[in-house]
């Protein structure tokens, strides 16, 4: 132990800081890296290096005033194979286009330890891979991927996590990617603060990945917010899902998620807001659903869901499903939701202890039939539909589907974002 305690000591007494640039000994990060040794850290000098760099040592690469690595586009621009690696203040670019491949601004391999933060990766398909390597940090990057120049099959993810457990992802931007966050077999993972705008299929897509904290995240115009799937015990909080439109414009997509946690989201102008199929026993409070076209889409196969304490706030419909009998239930110890459709019509409240006094029932009619009719969407502004929804609301006795809040609001929580 203690001969090995001599020859850390060494090894660190020997580490030096090496500069690549102009006027430096190196004028290639690679001959850098060929002649360095771990411990060392390579400060890069502005200006444009163009190569494809393998990182196989434990040492600091750091950029000075944001120094230019261009791979022309030829496989990974930077390429880590070693535990404790840093890279810093970078603008990393045209990396390779082969997805198979999986050509990447960055790639880490088999490593623990990495922090990436404060580069900007362009005109690449993946941005960032962390592939089977837990415990790492990226924070801080940006990232855009090639959604304006190619298809979204031939296009990558902002950050992909592949068998990549317990890393933190925090305060990245994302944009132009297919997805803007991939994860898959990646339990353990805390990500937050990130903004994931404009990836052309999801901001965040995520498959068997068990335990994973997502918080104070951006997922706004993609052509789904996210997608969660074959996964249990996720925290979805304080998390903003907006302007997510078109034809799969969901906000949150959930498939085979079950025992997790939406708490404290804002869930805004959305084709549908949640879409759930076979999700089960999930919890939903403090969530606002806000001026979406469905705020909560909610197949038969999701069952022993929970929705309390939630804002839903001038959305088209509230609820669509497309049964008529639940186990999901819209109410927790006497706290059921505030509906924006509901005390202006058919609610009261005469004892004044800001509950209505008689159930609401958030799937409409119109809403039902439109379920299990699509077609009839083309109908949604004609009298005769008005005729319907406002005979539904003299007679409610129309309404086919047992699904009801007993304890509806009266007044909005202030929920909103």
């Amino acid at each position: 132990m203690g001969l090995i305690l001599l020859l850390s000591s060494q090894v660190n007494s020997f580490a030096r800081e090496i500069t690549v640039g102009n006027g430096a000994l190196y004028s290639s990060i690679t001959e850098a890296l060929n002649n360095s040794i771990d411990g060392d850290t390579i400060v890069v000098r502005n200006g444009v290096y163009k190569e494809n760099l393998v990182i196989n040592k434990s040492l600091r690469l750091i950029g000075e005033n944001r120094p230019i690595i261009d791979a022309d586009h030829q496989g990974d621009v930077v390429r880590i194979e070693a535990d404790n690696v840093l890279i810093k203040g970078f603008k990393i670019i045209r990396g390779g286009g082969n997805l198979l491949k999986e050509d990447s601004g960055i790639k880490v391999v088999n490593s623990t330890g990495v922090i990436i933060e404060e580069n900007e990766i362009e005109d690449v398909i993946i941005g960032i891979y962390l592939y089977a390597s837990p415990g790492n940090m990226i924070r801080n990057n940006k990232s855009y991927g090639r959604a304006d120049i190619t298809t979204e099959e031939a296009n990558g993810n902002g950050i992909h996590l592949w068998k990549s457990p317990n890393n933190t992802i925090e305060e990245n931007y994302i944009v132009k990617h297919r997805d803007g966050i991939y994860v898959e077999f990646a339990p353990g993972n805390s990500i937050r603060k990130n903004h994931c705008q404009g990836n052309a299929r999801y901001g965040l897509h995520y498959m068997y990945s068990d335990n994973n904290t997502f918080e104070e995240n951006i997922f706004e115009k993609n052509g789904t917010g996210s997608a969660l799937m074959y996964s249990k015990n996720i925290i979805l909080k304080k998390n903003t899902f907006k302007n997510n439109s078109g034809p799969n414009g969901f906000g949150m997509l959930l498939k085979s998620l079950n025992d997790s946690v939406a708490d404290d989201n804002l869930i805004a102008n959305n084709t549908v807001g949640v879409f759930m199929d076979d999700a089960n026993r999930n919890i939903f409070t403090k969530n606002v659903f806000s001026r979406n076209g469905w705020a909560l889409d909610l197949f038969s196969s999701s069952n022993n869901n929970t929705f309390y304490a939630n804002d839903f706030v001038n959305n088209t419909f509230q609820v669509m499903t497309d049964t008529d009998r639940t186990t999901n239930k819209f109410y927790s110890d006497s706290t059921g939701n505030f509906w924006s459709d509901y005390a202006g019509y058919n609610g009261y409240d005469l004892d004044r202890d800001g509950v209505g006094d008689i159930p609401y029932k958030p799937v409409k009619l119109l809403s039902y039939l439109m379920k299990r009719y699509p077609d009839l969407t083309v109908f949604l502004e004609s009298p005769g539909l008005k005729a319907l929804e406002f005979a539904e609301r003299v007679l409610p006795v129309l309404n086919p589907v047992e699904l009801e809040d007993p304890y509806p609001l009266m007044n909005s929580l202030g929920l909103e974002k």
